[in-house]
């Protein structure tokens, strides 16, 4: 399994989707900046940190997973090596829990890139209150709210397996990315899967009644479903020739 997830990395180093994805991460913390130094808005590390880690996780990070989910797992029959690759004497468990530990493997990086860019521009803006523990607390929280993202994400991974074109992962991520801005600040928001890991991460789901315990519920439920399909289609379905 650790050989298939050192080829991974060799595989991201020939990528365009791996910097597509860098760029994507990039993307928040730049209009942020934008916002900043033309609009007047945000005029603290605080609030820089407190809106990108929003955007990121409620808006930017639900359309950069899916892509790369329906890369990582979708490129095998693409590209026609999956069929070879299931010669190798290891389990198709196995293969696909690489692919996952790939995914978070991912989700970390781009979370660091997002940190820093986010750090980056807020010295070039010229902002006040920065503090190593604000640094800290904030890179946390956005790494959390991710990691918790990467969990509602399990039944993509099924879609990605049973459409292997990219073309629908897009404009899924896209359509999700449009619903999570209209549910967020709804009463209901805490029920959505792909909007409770920010609310959870950053405190928010304190405002709601919902109990914080239903959000993780939701969240490990939505993990295990797709987990679980995503798993017997992959084991039980012939690969094509």
């Amino acid at each position: 399994m650790f050989t298939f997830i050192e080829m991974e990395f060799l595989k991201l180093k020939r990528s365009k989707i791996f910097l597509l994805s860098l760029m994507g991460a990039i993307l928040p913390p730049l209009l942020m900046f934008i916002a900043v130094t033309s609009f007047d808005e945000g005029q603290t590390f605080e609030a820089l940190f407190t809106n990108v880690n929003m955007y990121m996780s409620a808006m930017f990070a639900v359309l950069i997973f899916t892509i790369i989910i329906s890369y990582l797992f979708g490129r095998e029959y693409n590209e026609h090596t999956l069929k070879t690759m299931l010669t190798i004497p290891i389990s198709r468990a196995k293969f696909l829990v690489s692919k996952y530990i790939m995914f978070l493997v991912w989700i970390v990086i781009l979370t660091v890139v997002t940190s820093m860019s986010t750090l980056i521009f807020g010295f070039a803006a010229g902002l006040d209150g920065f503090s190593v523990n604000l640094f800290a607390k904030s890179f946390a929280q956005l790494l959390y709210a991710n990691v918790l993202l990467f969990l509602t994400f399990s039944p993509f991974v099924f879609i990605s397996l049973f459409i292997t074109n990219m073309v629908p992962a897009m404009v899924g991520g896209a359509g999700l990315s449009l619903v999570n801005l209209l549910v967020y600040g709804q009463n209901w928001a805490p029920f959505v899967p792909w909007v409770c890991p920010y609310l959870i991460a950053s405190g928010e789901i304190a405002e709601y009644s919902t109990s914080i315990t239903v959000s993780y519920g939701i969240i490990l439920a939505t993990f295990v479903i797709g987990l679980v399909i995503s798993y017997i289609y992959f084991t039980k379905t012939d690969v094509a020739l």
